[in-house]
């Protein structure tokens, strides 16, 4: 017997291919997990990267417009909730507040350059201890 409770609307594809990897890789850098365990959100000044992120996990969800109010500069943003999808990035290694517990997160060798470019377009450096 499943577990209870509502299925999800949208199943996101957790198969490993290059454009998943790609988004592991986008939600390393600059996405952030919520402790709720199903909501996840990626911030981004460019919205082209959140459109490759849409048509990735599907687009069922919407783009949104932030404004920093000191700043006055404009950011986009995407809010998931999925549990299947939040289980699955928890599973590989990622976890709220994970600029305080980030490790190794688990990319299969073949994809690990996909990972590695959706690294470096989310947050454009990484820095080594």
């Amino acid at each position: 017997m499943g577990k209870r409770g509502p299925r999800p609307r949208y199943l996101i594809d957790v198969t490993w291919r290059p454009e998943l990897a790609y988004v592991v890789g986008l939600l390393t850098a600059d996405g952030c997990l919520y402790n709720d365990g199903h909501h996840l959100n990626l911030v981004s000044k460019d919205i082209d990267q959140l459109e490759n992120f849409l048509s990735v996990i599907g687009e069922h969800w919407k783009i949104a417009r932030k404004k920093d109010y000191r700043s006055e500069r404009i950011y986009y943003h995407v809010q998931v909730g999925n549990v299947p999808f939040y289980e699955f990035l928890t599973k590989i290694g990622l976890f709220p507040n994970k600029s305080k517990t980030l490790g190794a997160i688990q990319v299969p060798l073949d994809f690990y350059f996909h990972f590695l470019r959706g690294l470096f377009d989310g947050d454009g450096c990484t820095y080594s201890y």
